[in-house]
């Protein structure tokens, strides 16, 4: 089991666990495998296994799940909150009256649920669940069986959930492409690629000036539902959002595979659009949401898409490295940007992806921009689109 823990997710551990029990003649017919993980939005991730479907799936639990009616009366809750073993007969009225859901099993005709912790302490959980329709429920035998296999499976599962949280950590941190990058061993110093991309730049407007007017906790608030809107519309696009720097943002459309560099300019664009229509709804959100101060009123900010070729690796010192995005195309956006302020117009394209706009384009001029020798320039389009 141990030999194929490292490369397996839940669902293919959970699946082959189960694959061999069945075999040795055990009648589990249904089974979950939960675990906990890190994560700003999951609590957890759940494989389901049922034999009657022959199928094995995976899905992420939101973290406000443990708010939720279906939870608070659910036979999971005493396992992770207290470590208990919950075993009942789904088809006994207390059962059904203590945990509803197991009305729900009765009706399919289950006989038999266990629920047991693999592990348990303040900050993790992995635990299991089986079920039976056999007359009687599980024998002692099967019992006996799972018992001797629980050692090696609380084993393997804890090396699948340590792999989980390390994935998601870096999702949320780095982002899920690069994320996956470096989990997969790209963490040399220097390491890299130079690829194609539309680059996005933005920059929330007056931060400095936000920031001495506003209390710290409020502006956390308002920062955090400012990022969320742009971080979102870059990633329904397809986008990887690579840096925060206080209240500016780096992110990329790479352009590779199937992604063609009009297909990276039009989602790119799109991105820009919907993130500044999350903007304006963030201007019109009723008093409270994010932030009781409404001082910052009206919030404003510029989005700059340039497109040219960018490295990607990791840089830094030896103990102290950041996978990010650098190079000239990064440095021209980053310049871009700030002339939305002067030139009235949120969002800034420079000819390079003006050119791979399908719809009509506005040009605004040429426009000199530091350490760059020669006029830049620069067009934009309606920001709700024709």
């Amino acid at each position: 089991m141990s030999g194929t823990a490292a490369s397996a997710g839940p669902a293919e551990l959970l699946d082959g666990v189960i694959a061999r029990l069945v075999a040795a003649g055990q009648p589990i017919e249904r089974a979950t495998l939960n675990m906990s993980t890190l994560h700003p939005q999951l609590v957890g991730i759940t494989a389901h296994w049922r034999g009657d479907l022959g199928v094995c799936d995976e899905v992420e639990v939101n973290a406000h799940v443990r708010e939720t009616t279906d939870y608070l009366t659910s036979p999971l809750r005493p396992i992770i909150e207290e470590g208990r073993s919950i075993r009942v007969n789904p088809q006994d009225s207390v059962a059904q009256s203590t945990y509803p859901i197991m009305q729900t099993l009765a009706e399919a005709g289950y006989t038999d649920y266990w629920g047991f912790a693999l592990k348990r302490d303040d900050r993790q959980f992995t635990l299991m669940t089986l079920a039976t329709r056999q007359a009687g429920g599980f024998s002692r035998a099967t019992i006996e069986a799972v018992e001797a296999l629980r050692p090696a499976l609380a084993l393997n599962v804890e090396i699948v959930s340590r792999g989980k949280i390390a994935e998601h950590v870096l999702d949320a941190y780095l982002g899920r492409r690069i994320g996956k990058r470096v989990l997969a061993g790209d963490i040399r110093r220097g390491f890299g690629e130079t690829i194609e991309a539309v680059i996005w730049v933005s920059d929330m407007r007056n931060f400095t000036s936000l920031s001495d007017r506003i209390d710290s906790a409020e502006m956390i608030r308002l920062l955090n539902a400012f990022f969320e809107g742009l971080v979102d519309a870059v990633h329904e696009q397809g986008g990887e959002v690579l840096k925060f720097v206080g209240d500016g943002m780096l992110a990329a459309f790479p352009i590779f595979g199937m992604q063609s560099a009009p297909a990276a300019a039009a989602a790119a664009l799109a991105a820009a659009r919907n993130g500044l229509v999350a903007v304006d709804s963030l201007n019109e959100a009723q008093s409270g949401e994010p932030s009781r101060d409404l001082s910052w009123r009206p919030l404003s900010m510029g989005i700059a898409l340039h497109r040219g070729p960018v490295f990607f690796g990791n840089i830094g010192s030896r103990d102290r490295l950041d996978f990010t995005a650098i190079g000239r195309t990064v440095n021209l956006a980053a310049r871009i940007e700030p002339l939305s302020k002067t030139t009235g117009r949120r969002l800034l394209l420079s000819d390079r992806v003006a050119e791979l706009i399908e719809e009509p384009v506005e040009e605004l001029g040429d426009f000199p921009i530091r350490g760059i020798p020669d006029p830049v320039s620069l067009f934009t389009v309606p920001e709700h689109g024709l």
